[in-house]
């Protein structure tokens, strides 16, 4: 398995338990608004350990930092959205698969701004990805 493949593994298994956490607070009743601070200071803080350990500068441009606001705003919304549907009792098994509907956009995306190929065997994987998400939600 390539690096990038093996590092995408690493991914999915991390978002995937972060994301149950959010269950786990919304079960709890936790103010979602106080641990999305507390998750997002964590985050913070990381990413700050692995600026120490790459000993590299903050360098972005600000074009970079407007898309870097953006996808915080809209990560935000989208954590503080699955944490209420968490509080008023929504199901793991349901809102995991339908908030995971977003690869759609992502993909759909990433083929008109990137113009990445569009092959059958992508769009099958596509298909049999979206038809399982809807099955589960069933």
């Amino acid at each position: 398995m390539n690096t990038s493949i093996s590092l995408a593994v690493l991914s999915l298994f991390a978002f995937g338990i972060g994301s149950f956490l959010w269950q786990v607070a919304g079960a709890n009743q936790a103010y979602a608004p106080s641990y999305m601070i507390v998750e997002g200071l964590t985050f913070a803080f990381v990413g700050l350990i692995i600026h120490f350990i790459d000993r590299h500068a903050f360098t972005l441009s600000n074009k970079m930092i407007g898309y870097g606001a953006l996808g915080g705003v809209l990560a935000g919304i989208a954590v503080y959205a699955l944490l209420l549907a968490f509080n008023m009792g929504g199901a793991g098994s349901i809102m995991f698969p339908i908030s995971r509907l977003g690869m759609v956009v992502s993909v759909v995306l990433a083929v008109l701004i990137y113009r990445e190929p569009v092959t059958v065997t992508k769009l099958i994987g596509l298909g049999l990805g979206v038809s399982s998400i809807i099955a589960l939600t069933q």
